[in-house]
């Protein structure tokens, strides 16, 4: 609680002598710049930087160390743009193997509360709350969340390099989110290559336990790369009827809510749009450092602060989906009958 507290507190900003002979941030860009270079406000940095100072603070006191707002302020430009050379540019004085550092520790050190921002509803008043959402927002009944998967851009790993080719041809990590209506993550699985199909990935997650074992609670929308189950609702394939044609609609526009928040993400964070290239740290670094950005995704979302009007940029997320045929059992049987009851009570 006192981390969430301090996360939305309103702590007036210190300046003093936080970027020591170096160009200091706060004071050089006005409100407008900063946004489009930081990807969110002043306050919001500063807040961010108290949350991660103790872990990111050096022992040592020589008198080069990076403070933690300045390896704070780095590790969020090279989110902001994927690219070291600009984060060296906007900050004199900063070398790219202390960019690099800054990063790691940074990402380490968010990454570490990840549990704490992004969390998906496990009891009946959280579960309630992310119904409602839906139901005032979309007016589609007892939906727990949207799940997809979404393709992040990376540098050729050291090791088994060839796993991490996705179907586009490039290599990347396929990370599975899911998302409520309100555009925050409740849950994000960054590990899988990028040739881990969305199914698997599903498969192997523990939202997919949870709710296994806890059919009655709701329901995910998902496409149709996941397995028609009880707890996971996919499109009708081939429909056959006005209602199965207008459930499938629908399904459609209330699940684009997980594209929309992808498309929020990588918008605000280039690092993880193609637009930017690729994440050029290494393999463990990237992964913290993905899981960062959607940490800090929820924290703007929750503060209200509005995406930066990049030129060339793409908003919404424009992947192909995966298509591969279900496979049967009890689950999709079941599965079939929940869809079914869901048409005739809402879509006939």
């Amino acid at each position: 609680m006192a981390l969430i507290q301090a996360i939305i507190g309103e702590n007036k900003i210190r300046k003093n002598r936080i970027f020591r002979d170096r160009l200091n941030p706060l004071d050089a860009y006005d409100d407008h710049e900063f946004l489009l270079r930081y990807r969110m406000t002043r306050q919001c940095l500063m807040d961010i930087t108290d949350i991660v100072r103790a872990d990111v603070m050096h022992e040592t006191k020589r008198s080069n160390a990076l403070t933690p707002e300045e390896q704070t302020f780095a590790a969020i430009r090279y989110y902001a743009t994927g690219s070291f050379q600009q984060v060296i540019g906007d900050i004199v004085g900063f070398s790219q193997p202390s960019v690099s550092r800054s990063v790691k520790r940074v990402s380490t050190a968010l990454s570490n509360i990840a549990g704490q921002i992004i969390k998906f509803p496990m009891d009946n008043r959280q579960m309630q709350y992310v119904k409602e959402g839906f139901m005032t927002e979309f007016k589609f009944p007892n939906v727990l969340g949207c799940v997809d998967g979404s393709l992040i851009p990376i540098k050729a790993p050291s090791s088994r390099e060839d796993v991490y080719i996705c179907r586009k041809g490039y290599h990347a990590l396929n990370v599975q989110g899911i998302c409520d209506s309100r555009k925050k993550f409740t849950n994000l699985i960054v590990k899988y290559p990028g040739s881990a199909h969305d199914a698997f990935i599903w498969s192997q997650s523990g939202v997919q336990t949870f709710l296994s074992q806890n059919q009655q609670s709701g329901y995910l929308l998902g496409d149709q790369a996941y397995p028609l189950k009880p707890f996971l609702l996919t499109p009708v394939r081939d429909p056959r009827t006005p209602a199965e044609e207008l459930f499938n609609k629908q399904h459609q526009r209330r699940r684009k809510v997980i594209e929309d928040i992808f498309g929020r993400w990588k918008c605000r964070w280039l690092m993880l749009h193609k637009f930017g290239g690729a994440i050029t740290v290494e393999l463990t670094t990237a992964v913290k450092a993905i899981i960062s950005t959607g940490v800090l995704h929820n924290i703007c979302e929750n503060k209200g602060i509005p995406l930066p009007e990049d030129e060339n940029v793409v908003l919404t997320e424009d992947e192909e989906g995966e298509d591969n045929a279900a496979p049967g059992g009890q689950d999709v049987v079941e599965g079939q009958a929940v869809r079914a009851r869901l048409i005739r009570a809402h879509f006939t």
